[in-house]
This record gives structure tokens, C-alpha cells and sequence, in this order.
């Protein structure tokens, strides 16, 4: 790479200093000019590679600037340039730690677009049409509602995009703040997903039917334990009548009849109840970015 001082101005000199002189600029055009200061000749739209601050330049049409366009490697990376047309479209996604909203794009925050006399809370712009056609289109009422122009009031879809585009209705973008993004179709053996639809909660209370049917059972032995029974024996032997005791000489014994409960009974029964039903997370590992969608 190579800068001439002489460039587009090659003093009349002899043959072969002039040939070299001409190869030299030739040279410094094929390389785009590189050197620590600006060509003392410059021409409108040509490149520049600026050794002294590492940017590649281009010269403005009207030949009065530089304009920085890239960085000089390695890698040479161009920065300043458009991306093509074709690089998104109307309805593309994407994420960011970035809050600042692209232009060309509107931030997903559960809001709504439309033109410019639609008193849409995220944008009202008349750029907002093509997204606001798709929107209309790929989704249902439920999920993208159409309201009346400046209010919140739910009109549903009239007979065209365009007719609830000209009576200044805005729709409301998908909901995402705070929401996984999943993939909509119907995978096998999965539940079918409609585009732009939601569901789901951050926490559940299980119930009892979640629960697989089951006993809590106990049992406990009954400890060794006596009865006493109170009568009334003499020892005079068997009476088969009454006795009148009176003045009688024999002595009186009560009786006490043991039974040994030898542990050989059980307890049945139901348990005291347990938990306090507190729904417990239903999060997976997540991280917090920003959503653009393109309008």
C-alpha cells in the first residue's frame, strides 16, 4: 500500500523517471491510498486508508470530506454501510441488552402500533402499516386485538387490514415482556402452538387430584393392660342359694380376675393433616433481554 504526493499532478521529467513516477501513481491507486495524511489530490467518492488513526475513508461527492466507512485489519472491517433489503422482514425478531430501539424497528413491550392518528401506545407512524398488516393477518382477534382509534376498546377485525388501518384503529403487538419465546406449529406428540399466542404461569398450587392416588396407613399395638372385675367368694365352699352372711365365722375374699392383653389388637385410623399449599416456582433458568420486532 502506498500514498504519492504527486498524484494526479506528474511533473514533465525524462522517460524513465517519468515511467516511474506514472507506475508509483498507479500504484497508490491500486492500494486506495494509504498513508498517515489525507492525498494532497484528492477526487470525490475515492478510498483512503488512514494510517494515522486506522479508519478507511471515503471521499464526500462534493469532494470537501472524508467520511469514515471502515476500520483497517486484519481483519479490514466495513462499518458504516447499509445492510440489504433483504437482510429482514416484517415480522423478524430479535434480541438485545441494548434498550435503545433501532430505527426500523419497535420495542415488543405489550403495547400497541398504528398510524399516525391511531393513539397506538408504542408507535403511531405511518410506518407501522406493514407490521400492522402482518399482525392482522397471521393472528387472531384474542391474541392481537384491533381497538378503536385512541382508546382501549376492543373492536375486533373489520373487513380488511386496510379498512381498520384507514378508521385509525391500532392492534396490539404480541405479548412478551416477562415470557419465553417457543416455537409455534404442532410437534409431534406436543400441543399445537398458534402464532402469537401465550399461556403459562410463573407459579403452581398443586391440587388433589395432581397427585397419584395413594393411603397414608399406620398401625400400633395395644400395650398389655388388665380389667378388674369386683364379686364377692367366701370359703365356705359352693352355696347353691343366697347367702345371708349375718354373724358367720368364715372369712370374705374379693376376687380380681386378670385378663393379659398380650398386644394382640390393633389402631386404625386416618393421619393429621400436613402442608400449607403454597404454589411453589414454575420457572425454568432464564435471563432478562430487550425484544425488537421489524416493522
Amino acid at each position: 500500500m502506498s500514498q504519492r504526493s504527486d498524484f494526479g499532478a506528474i511533473a514533465n521529467q525524462q522517460g524513465a523517471f517519468y515511467r516511474g513516477a506514472v507506475n508509483a501513481n498507479l500504484q497508490a491507486v491500486a492500494t486506495q491510498h494509504y498513508g498517515a495524511t489525507e492525498p494532497p489530490v484528492a477526487y470525490p467518492n475515492m478510498i483512503w486508508f488512514s494510517a494515522g488513526d486506522g479508519f478507511i475513508k471515503v471521499r464526500s461527492p462534493t469532494n470537501t470530506s472524508w467520511q469514515n466507512i471502515g476500520l483497517i485489519g486484519p481483519p479490514m472491517k466495513w462499518t458504516n454501510i447499509d445492510l440489504p433489503q433483504e437482510a429482514f422482514i416484517t415480522g423478524d425478531v430479535k434480541r438485545s441488552y441494548n434498550p435503545t430501539q433501532p430505527s426500523g424497528w419497535v420495542l415488543l413491550n405489550d403495547g400497541s402500533i398504528g398510524g399516525q392518528s391511531s393513539g397506538a401506545q408504542t408507535r403511531a407512524n405511518p410506518d407501522c402499516w406493514p407490521l400492522f398488516n402482518l399482525l392482522w393477518s397471521v393472528s387472531a382477534d384474542d391474541w392481537c386485538s384491533v381497538f378503536a382509534a385512541s382508546t382501549l376498546t376492543r373492536t375486533g377485525r373489520g373487513a380488511s387490514a386496510a379498512a381498520d388501518w384507514n378508521l385509525n384503529r391500532h392492534i396490539a403487538l404480541p405479548k412478551t415482556l416477562g415470557r419465553a419465546g417457543i416455537v409455534a406449529g404442532w410437534g409431534s406428540g406436543l400441543s399445537s402452538i398458534s402464532i402469537a399466542t401465550w399461556a403459562g404461569s410463573e407459579t403452581v398450587a398443586l391440587a388433589t387430584e395432581n397427585t397419584p392416588a395413594h393411603q397414608h396407613a399406620f398401625s400400633a399395638g395395644l400395650p398389655s393392660h388388665s380389667h378388674t372385675l369386683g364379686g364377692i367368694v367366701d370359703n365356705f365352699g359352693p352355696s347353691a342359694g343366697n347367702r345371708n352372711f349375718g354373724e358367720g365365722t368364715g372369712n370374705l375374699q374379693f376376687a380380681t380376675r386378670v385378663t393379659d392383653g398380650g398386644g394382640g389388637g390393633t389402631i386404625t385410623g386416618v393421619t393429621n393433616s400436613s402442608g400449607s399449599g403454597v404454589p411453589h416456582s414454575n420457572m425454568q433458568p432464564w435471563t432478562g433481554v430487550y425484544f425488537f420486532i421489524k416493522l
